[in-house]
C-alpha cells in the first residue's frame, strides 16, 4: 500500500466506489479501503454472485452491478479486511490481519455510510433477536433466514422492513405480524411531501411493488405498539406488546427489528468536525457542503454517512464528492471539472428531494426509548435504564456526565450501540429536548487497537 497517495477512501459501499470512480476518472492516485473482504457495503454487498440474483429486484442489480465494473475498470487501489482506527493531520492509521500501516493522503473521504437506529428493549440481547440489516446480512451470506417452528415477528418503523418482508415471504418464512412503532401523526404529516417521491418514478414503482406484495402476502400489520418484548429461556419464543392498553404475545422464533437508519458519526466525533442535529430524525450528521467538504479542510464526507437518503443517492453523492476532492487538488482544470460533475450533481439533487418523503413517513418514535427500568442499555457494560434515570435525576444531565456517573458508553463500542438511547433516556428523565443533551463524544481510537499494533506504529 502506498504511503503518500493524493486520495485515500474510507469504506467500499455505493458512496465509496462512486468517489473512486470519480477520482479514477480524474486521474488521481487514489486507494479504497473496507474492513469487508469485498466491495458493495451493505446494500450491494455479494452484488456479482448468482444467489443475490434471488434478494435483489433487477433495476436495484443493474445499478450495483454497473457501479461494481466501473470501479474495477478505474484503477484505483482496494485494499479489503482495512478497518482504519486514528487519524492525526493527513495521516490516516489502519490495520488488516497481515500489518498495521500509516497512509499519507492529501484529501481523505470517509464514506462508512448509515447503521440502524439502535433501540434497546427488555429482550433484546436474547438469542432470535436480530436487525433488519442483520436478517438480510444472514441470508447474502449464508443463503438463510431467521425460521423455526413458529414464524417470525417484524417490528419497527423503517423503510428496510419493507424489503425485509417481501423476501421473508418469497423464501417461505411465515410472518405472524409487523408491529409498527411509528406515530400515525407522523404519517398523516408526511402525506403533505408526497409529491417529492414522484422525482423518482423507478424508485416510486419499486416502492409500490413492495407494498403490493406485502398486501398480496396479508402479513398483519399492527399499529400503534408501544413497549415490545421479547421473551424465551434460551432463544427467543414469544413476543410481547401494548397496544390501546392491553397486552398481547405472539409466538414467534425470531423478532427482526429495525427503527430506521442514522449516520456513523464516531469518526467525525472524534475528529471534531462541525456536527449538526436533524430534529425531524433525531440524530446528529457532519456539516458539509453540497459536495462533500467538512469542518476539516482536507476531509469529506460522502454518502450515508453525511446524511441519510439511501443507497442509490449516495452513488452520486459519491461521484461529486470525488470530483470535488479533485477540483480542490487542482489537478484538473475548473471548467473540465464543472463538465464532469454536473450530471452526477443534478442526479444526487433529484434523489434526495425525492427520498426526503421517506424522512417524514418514517420519522422516529421518540416513545420507543421508554423502556422499563431494569433494560439493559449499555451492553459493554451492562448499564441499565434505570441507573441512567437515576444518574440524570441526580444532577448528570448529558452523556459525557452520566458515562463518568454510570459507565454507560465506556465500552469497546465507545456508545455507539447505546449512545443514541443514552440521549434520549437522559432528555425524557430531564425534560430537555435531545439536542440540548447532546452526544456522547468518541475518542480515537476509532476501533479496538492492540498495544503491539500501536507501539508498532508510533515506535
Amino acid at each position: 500500500m502506498a504511503d503518500n497517495i493524493d486520495l485515500l477512501i474510507v469504506g467500499a459501499g455505493p458512496a465509496g466506489l462512486g468517489a473512486a470512480v470519480a477520482a479514477g476518472s480524474c486521474g488521481l492516485d487514489a486507494a479504497v479501503v473496507d474492513e469487508y473482504a469485498s466491495v458493495g457495503g451493505q446494500i450491494f454487498r455479494n452484488i456479482q454472485l448468482p444467489c443475490i440474483e434471488k434478494i435483489l429486484d433487477e433495476r436495484t442489480l443493474g445499478i450495483g452491478r454497473k457501479l461494481v465494473e466501473d470501479f474495477e475498470k478505474s484503477g484505483v487501489k482496494f485494499y479489503p479486511n482495512t478497518s482504519v482506527w486514528g487519524m492525526e493531520n493527513t495521516t490516516v492509521f489502519c490495520k488488516s490481519p497481515d500489518e498495521v500501516k500509516k497512509i499519507s493522503a492529501s484529501k481523505i473521504i470517509y464514506a462508512t455510510g448509515g447503521y440502524e437506529r439502535p433501540v434497546p428493549f427488555k429482550g433484546w440481547t436474547l438469542p432470535g433477536v436480530y436487525t433488519a440489516g442483520a436478517a438480510e446480512m444472514l441470508f447474502r451470506s449464508a443463503g438463510e433466514l431467521p425460521s423455526g417452528k413458529e414464524p417470525v415477528v417484524l417490528c419497527g418503523n423503517g423503510p428496510l422492513l419493507m424489503a425485509l418482508a417481501v423476501h421473508l415471504t418469497e423464501h417461505g418464512v411465515p410472518i405472524r405480524a409487523w408491529l409498527d412503532t411509528g406515530k400515525f401523526s407522523s404519517k398523516l404529516f408526511a402525506s403533505v411531501h408526497m409529491g417529492r417521491v414522484f422525482q423518482d418514478m423507478p424508485y416510486f414503482k419499486h416502492g409500490m411493488h413492495l407494498a403490493l406484495e406485502i398486501i398480496k402476502a396479508k402479513v398483519p400489520i399492527i399499529t400503534g405498539v408501544s413497549a415490545v418484548e421479547a421473551c424465551g429461556s434460551g432463544f427467543v419464543e414469544k413476543v410481547v406488546y401494548t397496544k390501546n392498553g392491553k397486552r398481547y404475545e405472539l409466538a414467534a422464533s425470531a423478532l427482526i427489528r429495525h427503527e430506521g437508519i442514522i449516520p456513523r458519526i464516531q469518526i467525525p466525533s472524534a475528529l471534531d468536525m462541525k456536527l449538526e442535529w436533524d430534529s425531524l430524525q433525531r440524530y446528529w450528521y457532519p456539516k458539509t457542503d453540497a459536495f462533500g467538504r467538512t469542518s476539516l479542510n482536507h476531509v469529506y464526507i460522502a454518502g450515508d454517512n453525511a446524511f441519510v437518503h439511501g443507497g442509490e443517492s449516495a452513488i452520486w453523492k459519491g461521484y461529486v464528492c470525488g470530483y470535488a476532492a479533485a477540483w480542490d487538488l487542482g489537478v484538473v482544470p475548473d471548467n473540465e471539472i464543472k463538465v464532469k460533475s454536473e450530471e452526477f450533481y443534478r442526479k444526487m439533487q433529484l434523489l434526495c428531494r425525492a427520498r426526503d418523503y421517506l424522512r417524514y413517513v418514517f420519522a422516529p418514535n421518540p416513545q420507543v426509548f421508554d423502556i422499563p427500568d431494569d433494560t439493559i442499555v449499555c451492553r459493554c457494560e451492562c448499564v441499565t435504564a434505570g441507573e441512567i434515570r437515576q444518574a440524570a435525576r441526580e444532577g448528570f444531565t448529558n452523556p459525557r456526565e452520566v458515562k463518568i456517573a454510570t459507565r454507560a458508553g465506556m465500552g469497546p463500542c465507545q456508545g455507539r450501540s447505546c449512545g443514541t438511547a443514552l440521549a434520549e433516556i437522559i432528555a425524557q428523565t430531564t425534560g430537555m429536548n435531545a439536542e440540548q443533551v447532546g452526544i456522547l463524544k468518541c475518542r480515537q481510537p476509532f476501533s479496538p487497537v492492540t498495544l503491539a499494533e500501536y507501539c508498532a506504529l508510533h515506535a
